[in-house]
C-alpha cells in the first residue's frame, strides 16, 4: 500500500474509533497488530491492543514500519462484536502520550511508571526488552530488564530509537510479571 494511502487509512481509524487490522514490516519481519488507533502523529500511532476479543494495553507504532491498513468485512465483525459485548467503552486513552517523536513519547510513558516492552522485530536484530524505563538519551532508551524468572538485571539494557518497530505498556503480561521481580 502506497504511504499517502496508509496515513489517508490512518486518519481514518483514529478520527471515526474504527477496529484496525495493521501490517507491519521492518526488514524481511511483518507482523500484525489490531486494535484501535487512539492517537496519531505524522511519525507515530497509538494503538489500543485487542485480541481473541479482550482490550488490551497500548502500543506505539512508528507509522514508517506500517505498510497495511486493513478494514474488511472480517474486521467489521470484530468491531460489531466487541461493541455488542460492551468492550468499545473500554478504548481509551488513560494516559497522555505526546507522539511528536521517541523522546516526548518516553518521557510520558516513564511518568506512568509501568512497565514497557521495548521490540525491534526484525530479524536481524530481535530483541525484545521487558522492564522498567530507567533512562532516556537522544537517541536511546535505558531499561532495567527482567527474564523470564522474573530476575532483574543488574545492569540497564540498551535500546536505540531507531531499532524499536513497537514500544508497548499498561499490558496485561508486563504489568502482572512486574509485581513478582526479584533480584
Amino acid at each position: 500500500m502506497k504511504k499517502e494511502k496508509v496515513i489517508e487509512k490512518l486518519d481514518k481509524h483514529c478520527s471515526e474509533k474504527l477496529y484496525v487490522r495493521l501490517t507491519r514490516k521492518k526488514g524481511s519481519f511483518e507482523g500484525i497488530s489490531t486494535g484501535f488507533i487512539l492517537d496519531k502523529s505524522p511519525d507515530f500511532i497509538l494503538l489500543q491492543e485487542t485480541d481473541e476479543f479482550r482490550v488490551l494495553g497500548y502500543q506505539v507504532i512508528p507509522i514508517q514500519t506500517i505498510k497495511h491498513v486493513r478494514y474488511n468485512k472480517n474486521d467489521k465483525t470484530i468491531h460489531r462484536i466487541l461493541k455488542e459485548e460492551g468492550l468499545i467503552s473500554e478504548i481509551k486513552a488513560k494516559y497522555k502520550v505526546d507522539l511528536t517523536d521517541w523522546n516526548s513519547i518516553v518521557k510520558d510513558i516513564k511518568e506512568t511508571e509501568l512497565t514497557i516492552i521495548s521490540e525491534c522485530e526484525h530479524p536481524k536484530q530481535n530483541f525484545f526488552c521487558i522492564g522498567l524505563l530507567k533512562r532516556i538519551n537522544k537517541k536511546s532508551i535505558s531499561i532495567r530488564y527482567f527474564n523470564a524468572q522474573g530476575i532483574l538485571d543488574k545492569k540497564n539494557t540498551k535500546h536505540n530509537f531507531e531499532d524499536i518497530t513497537k514500544l508497548s505498556f499498561d499490558d496485561r503480561y508486563a504489568n502482572v510479571f512486574s509485581k513478582y521481580l526479584r533480584e
